[in-house]
């Protein structure tokens, strides 16, 4: 006789089959999440001999941000990141904000319109030279933010918090964005509007001329509770001096009292 449907296969076989694909699926993920795991405890530290470098079409990678970037990798903080919505300010080449979608982060990436160009052709490259993003079940993107009052509410990013549906960030990266003075005020706003009571805030910069006139800002606004991290127990430089890493929340109302 002619078999139809599922051939040889009863509804019990192929229950089986894919409960059988199912813990294949599984077991391939948990792999995955391994080997991200074991990168971040295996890999040498790399030991930097400047703050940045230039790449051949003239852009620039801050080298403080591929510390962070490392610190997070931790097995102990990639697990927190997996499946967390990141909000990266200041993007520039988007290595740091890749890097967190490679651990399974749904990432943010955000930069000024005139920007967003080069942050998307990064991002591209990353991909063919890295690996897909959503490797981990991570994902990325790139929109345009501008700081402070004036600008913020007419930004794509915005336009979109403004929406009663959109949640809010459950991380926040802050990568070398405090060395120049006159942007100072648009971060410190730009850090409270979107930092909710369960946003963590991470920092990191290397001292410069100004850089913690804005902690000095922070701190008399009397809104976030700052915690800096020590380098000798809590991260690796890789070389670099001066560097500076902070973990930043809003205060308790009993705190801010």
């Amino acid at each position: 006789s002619q078999r139809h449907g599922h051939g040889q296969f009863g509804p019990g076989a192929i229950s089986r089959l894919c409960a059988g694909a199912q813990v294949v699926a599984m077991a391939a993920e948990a792999r995955l999440e391994d080997e991200e795991e074991k990168q971040g405890e295996d890999d040498p530290a790399p030991q930097y001999k400047c703050d940045f470098e230039e790449m051949p079409d003239g852009t620039f990678i801050w080298h403080a941000s591929l510390v962070l970037l490392r610190y997070l990798k931790a097995p102990e903080r990639a697990r927190l990141l997996k499946g967390k919505r990141i909000l990266e300010l200041g993007s520039g080449l988007g290595h740091l904000g890749y890097g967190l979608a490679r651990l399974g982060a749904h990432v943010t990436c955000t930069d000024q319109v005139k920007c967003l160009g080069i942050l998307q052709a990064s991002l591209e490259e990353q991909q063919r030279s890295v690996g897909p993003a959503d490797a981990n079940g991570g994902s990325i993107r790139a929109i345009e933010l501008e700081w402070g009052a004036a600008g913020f509410g007419a930004s794509e990013l915005g336009i979109e918090m403004a929406r009663p549906d959109v949640q809010p960030f459950d991380f926040i990266i802050s990568a070398e964005l405090v060395y120049l003075e006159e942007t100072h005020d648009l971060l410190a706003w730009t850090w409270q509007k979107l930092c909710a009571p369960s946003t963590v805030i991470y920092s990191i910069f290397i001292n410069r001329p100004f850089s913690w006139n804005f902690f000095a800002k922070v701190h008399d606004l009397d809104y976030f509770e700052v915690e800096q991290l020590d380098e000798e127990k809590d991260y690796d430089a890789c070389g670099l001096e001066d560097m500076h890493m902070h973990r930043i929340t809003l205060r308790r109302p009993s705190e801010a009292a």
